[in-house]
Formats: C-alpha cells, structure tokens, sequence
C-alpha cells in the first residue's frame, strides 16, 4: 500500500543510525514504491566520518538516471561530517536530479550546518519522542522557573566532585541540543525570524559547550534572553 504525504526531495532522520535507515526504506517503499532489497535504485550509505570525497561520490551517483522505472532513492547515514563535505552536498540537497530523493541520517541534528539544515525536511513520521525531557520540561516552564533551573545548573558545574562536575556539563549539552531539536521541529510547521535567529545562536554554542573553558554562564543567560516565547513542543 503507498500512502500520500506532501512530498519533497530532501529529507532528515535524526537518532540511531539502524532505525534511521529502517525508517528512510519503509518511506522508500511506502511513499516512492521501491522495494528495498535487490534494488539497484536504493543505494544505503554508511560512513563514520563523511569526507568531501564521500560526499563527492554520493553525488555522483544521485546524478545518474534510476535503472527501473522513474524513481531513485539514496539513504546516506554518518555519525560525524566535515565541514567541506556537508558543503559538498549544498547543491545536491537543493536540487537533486529529477526523481531523485534523498534522505540524511544523523545522530543528531546539531551536527549540521545552518546552510545544509535548511534544505532538509524531516522524515514524515518523526516522532516527537526523540526530544529529551530535559528540553520538553524546559521549554514548557515560566521564565522565573527557567532561571531557577539555570541557576542551579550553572552551580553544579562549579562543584568540588568531578562526578557531579561532569553530571551538570553533560545535562547542558543535552538541553541544548533538545532546545535545537524543538526549535527545529517548530520551524518545519512555521518560519519564523526569531526562531532561525535563536536556532543559529545554538548552532553556535554546541560546539563551545564540550569545551571545558566554555562560558557557560554567557551562554545560558543569552538563551533565556533570547528563547522564542512562542516554542512549544510540537
């Protein structure tokens, strides 16, 4: 049985990397009407670390003609990319070659460069239960219990016990990168100026946040400034 989804050419799977590729073929199957296995028109990608090479080959295979029939579907999944390599698929993922789709597995979404971000659309079928609840409970309380969170976030990173050291460091960078899931989800339904804004500032900082020296305290104070009052979890 094929179903109807409102159809684009480019698509994004956030989380594990198994059932991210499991969920991209059921589309393909569904969707395209492509049989998954002993297709020469589904192509599976695997890769550790994506090089600009990788992604060159990748699109040189998106570029040829499907062999059967009028549709073609390539699944490219990696834990971690290059800079050059995600800027390698810039005009791929805009405008792959007719009947060509595309689908992008990533373990997370933070990986992804503002400009590659903004070509993908999320798989039909994502699920709003790859968000942590960290992020869910964050996004759902008033600004005073935010700043209370913060704060107390923010001192239990200063702790005299590595562990709970390390506890707090850990729960940031999950915060963030939930905030960057939500806020991600929420612009698939609306674009909006503030939202984008507030996306590329966390784009920004996940980085910094596995740093040990990272400013921490900068950092949240600017997000609790500038957090979309109208996010919600979609």
């Amino acid at each position: 049985m094929r179903y109807s989804f409102p159809m684009a050419h480019a698509y994004v799977y956030e989380g594990e990397k198994e059932q991210g590729i499991e969920a991209a073929l059921a589309y393909g199957e569904a969707v395209l009407g492509l049989a998954p296995k002993g297709n020469p028109d589904v192509i599976v990608f695997r890769y550790g670390l994506l090089s600009v090479d990788d992604a060159r080959r990748v699109k040189r295979l998106a570029d040829m003609s499907p062999l059967h029939g009028n549709e073609k579907l390539l699944v490219v999944s990696a834990e971690r990319f290059f800079h050059e390599a995600q800027n390698a698929f810039l005009k791929l993922f805009e405008e792959p070659a007719p009947g060509t789709t595309l689908i992008l597995v990533v373990p997370s979404l933070g990986q992804l460069r503002e400009t590659l971000r903004s070509r993908l659309t999320a798989l039909p079928g994502i699920k709003t239960s790859g968000i942590p609840e960290i992020a869910k409970a964050f996004v759902e309380m008033s600004g005073t219990e935010r700043e209370k969170y913060i704060a107390k976030l923010l001192d239990r990173t200063k702790s005299d016990k590595d562990e709970e050291k390390q506890s707090a460091r850990s729960e940031a960078l999950q915060l963030t990168e939930g905030l960057m899931r939500v806020v991600y989800l929420e612009r698939l339904k609306k674009e909006s100026a503030e939202g984008t804004r507030f996306l590329a500032d966390l784009e920004q900082f996940l980085p910094i946040l596995h740093e040990r020296s990272a400013p921490l305290k900068l950092i949240f104070e600017h997000l609790l400034l500038t957090l979309p009052k109208s996010l919600k979890v979609v």
